[in-house]
């Protein structure tokens, strides 16, 4: 059994280095051509061939044949699973099992994930902790909840876990940087894990609708900075027509956008560099929005535009997905929708041709643009239930630093740029996304209470009044970040 073992896992490898191979001579191809991005598109630092020679630190372990058990959410807005228990010929899944069979090889241990149902507050987790069950070495609970097992000082400071090195690329360093107060840090997103990739937000654009009504080139306006909002806004106009012509604006006529109205807010908020919770130069958070004018006029920006503009198909629906899109697109009645990598497979079957880009900038002036990664994600925490926090450091570390080298180039390279975006301008695109992702803890940490606790109602009844409720909540929203802070602090 070893054996077939061991010549399986070579098969995965092989076909690995195969693809990324292929991939690289693709990326070789496409520099020689002479097509240089824009001032405004930065590449990423680090690139599947560089992930190749990345190494962690940590030394030689045998944990005797014992079980390392990890508690994961149910999830359907996202990959739901780190490790698979065997092949089956998809590419994530293959190689996920080769970071299980290597993680599990290296430490003489047996990786096993548990996954729960009971996802949607702290009580089944601090339950099993404050009982004092150590079934489980590390939990990864929705990060919506996270800051509550800190606050509760149920789980381990992670700069106790000896192991882990956050500097390292396959910890998330933009990402991660919001995650801390006052440089304490309690949990960090890893390249173990896809579902932060997945809730990472994006536009696609449909190709046929720019050229039948002689739009401008959505890449070009990226590429030279020109993607603004009152960009946007013009084209999305241009499209937005009551196709039947019953005087009547539904499902059946053309819009300029199409998305469920809760992710409308903070995706133009993040793009235009705004945040609902910023930190100081201390490193901690604070409310950023009352007394926020540059806030306040994107946001009556952006009821204009999908309300007065009706560029917006209007639906009520409270979930991640609309149903109606797919539809829509694909029969040239949407112009732009709204997107994460996840659910750009409910693309990959229409015959449409589209395009992938960035929300777009304010203005012009604005030197970057910014990409949202929505609330949702897990995120590991290591319970204080566990005798061994530094056999977790390990074990985190090395499943980041190889899975960073073996699922993420798969995941990205073959399951995004070849199955879900159509031409090397929206790979391109897709890796300037990458790069550019920002974590707001108001749509993260705080989302039920602000970002679907007040915006996502507000929007969807068309009430304007954000200045007052922002205003009338904000003691409230700095108590809960105070509470917050205490619980890092102490």
């Amino acid at each position: 059994m070893k054996f077939i073992k061991k010549l399986m896992i070579a098969v995965i490898l092989t076909s690995i280095i195969l693809l990324n191979f292929i991939s690289c001579q693709s990326e070789t191809k496409k520099e020689n051509s002479g097509d240089t991005p824009g001032e405004n598109i930065s590449e990423p630092e680090e690139t599947a061939e560089s992930a190749e020679i990345i190494k962690d630190n940590v030394p030689e372990f045998d944990f005797g044949g014992e079980t390392f058990s990890m508690l994961i959410p149910e999830q359907t807005w996202a990959t739901a699973h780190m490790l698979r228990e065997e092949i089956n010929g998809d590419i994530i899944n293959d190689a996920q099992y080769l970071l299980k069979t290597k993680i599990e090889e290296r430490f003489n241990l047996i990786l096993k994930e548990t996954v729960t149902a009971d996802i949607w507050s702290t009580s089944y987790i601090s339950k099993l902790i404050t009982s004092g069950d150590g079934t489980y070495s590390v939990f990864f609970p929705l990060d919506l909840y996270v800051v509550q097992y800190a606050q509760k000082k149920q789980i381990y400071n992670w700069n106790e876990l000896i192991y882990i090195d956050l500097t390292k690329p396959y910890w998330d360093a933009s990402m991660n940087k919001s995650l801390t107060i006052n440089g304490k840090t309690y949990f960090a997103f890893g390249a173990y894990d896809l579902s932060y990739y997945d809730l990472t937000h994006v536009l696609v654009f449909n190709k046929e609708m720019i050229q039948n009504y002689g739009l401008e080139t959505p890449y070009e306006l990226v590429t030279g900075g020109k993607w603004t909002l009152d960009k946007f806004r013009e084209m999305a106009k241009k499209t937005t027509l009551d196709v039947n012509g019953d005087g009547i604006m539904d499902k059946e006529d053309s819009y300029g956008m199409i998305s469920v109205p809760k992710q409308i807010p903070p995706c133009f908020w993040i793009a235009a560099g705004e945040l609902s919770v910023s930190k100081d130069a201390d490193d901690y958070p604070y409310f950023n929005i009352p007394g926020n004018d540059r806030f306040f006029n994107l946001m009556d920006k952006i009821y204009e535009m999908m309300w007065d503009d009706n560029i917006w198909c209007r639906n009520t629906e409270g979930g991640n997905f609309w149903s109606e899109s797919s539809n829509m697109f694909a029969s040239n009645r949407a112009l732009f929708a709204a997107q994460t990598f996840y659910y750009l497979n409910e693309f990959r079957a229409i015959d449409t041709n589209f395009g992938i880009i960035p929300y777009p900038k304010f203005t012009e002036n604005q030197t970057q643009y910014y990409s949202r990664v929505e609330g949702g994600c897990k995120i590991a925490i290591v319970p204080v239930t566990n005798p061994s926090p530094e056999k977790a450091g390990a074990v985190l570390e090395a499943m980041a630093c190889e899975s960073y080298k073996t699922v993420i180039p798969q995941y990205y390279e073959i399951a995004l740029k070849r199955k879900n975006s159509r031409d090397e301008e929206s790979e391109k695109m897709l890796d300037f996304i990458f790069s550019t992702r920002v974590y707001d803890l108001g749509d993260t940490w705080w989302c039920n209470e602000l970002r679907d606790g007040i915006f996502a109602k507000m929007f969807m009844k068309n009430d304007r009044a954000v200045v007052s409720k922002m205003e009338s909540f904000a003691p409230k929203m700095s108590g809960f970040i105070e509470k917050t802070i205490a619980g890092f602090e102490n």
